[in-house]
């Protein structure tokens, strides 16, 4: 099973991170696995962005371009001096509005990135573990709610339909179930440098 990047990877992704890092190893497999997070971001994101183009969502594919900038970069911010924790935060706060903000504009509960908000808890685990993880599952729990109550008040526009919208379903689900994968990877080589350590 592939738990972690190739090592030539590896090599490159350690080369963005700041030494000082070292020092203690949780925090350096988190920022590993955020370079890494960073680096599937940038692959996937003109991919979504040409995706969401041919469909007919260009404003969508405009907005996934712009926090997919601001969530590759994070790794970079590492060696500006930014705290591993601050770093974690601006990735997942990126996906986080990107999130609220396709839901808004999609459908509300019923937009076909709606389940995609499982990552942000999910990635904060991987990076920072429970607490982080808790504090976005919470603020998650909110906009739900939120976008529930628009519903019910039929403040949001109905989900778009058509065979477009049915693709945008079945690439969404295939999108979620690979990053979940990737996550459950990334999570178990934690785990194993955990065991190795011990």
């Amino acid at each position: 099973m592939i738990t972690h990047p190739p090592h030539s990877m590896i090599k490159l992704f350690d080369s963005i991170l700041p030494a000082p890092l070292r020092a203690d190893t949780r925090q350096w497999q988190a920022a590993r696995n955020l370079t890494v997070l960073a680096a599937v971001t940038a692959a996937s994101v003109p991919l979504l962005t040409m995706m969401y183009h041919l469909l007919g969502f260009d404003s969508v594919g405009m907005v996934v371009l712009t926090a997919g900038i601001v969530m590759m970069v994070t790794p970079f911010t590492l060696a500006a001096g930014l705290p591993i924790a601050a770093a974690r935060d601006l990735f997942v706060g990126a996906l986080f509005l990107l999130k609220v903000w396709m839901a808004v504009y999609l459908g509300g509960l019923a937009a076909p990135t709606t389940p995609w908000f499982v990552l942000c808890p999910a990635v904060a685990m991987l990076l920072g573990g429970l607490r982080p993880a808790l504090l976005w599952s919470a603020l998650v729990s909110v906009v739900l709610v939120a976008l529930f109550m628009l519903d019910r008040s039929g403040a949001i526009a109905a989900p778009p339909t058509g065979p477009a919208a049915t693709v945008l379903h079945l690439a969404s689900v295939i999108g979620l179930m690979a990053l979940v994968v990737l996550i459950l990877a990334l999570a178990n080589g934690v785990a194993a440098v955990e065991r190795r350590q011990k």
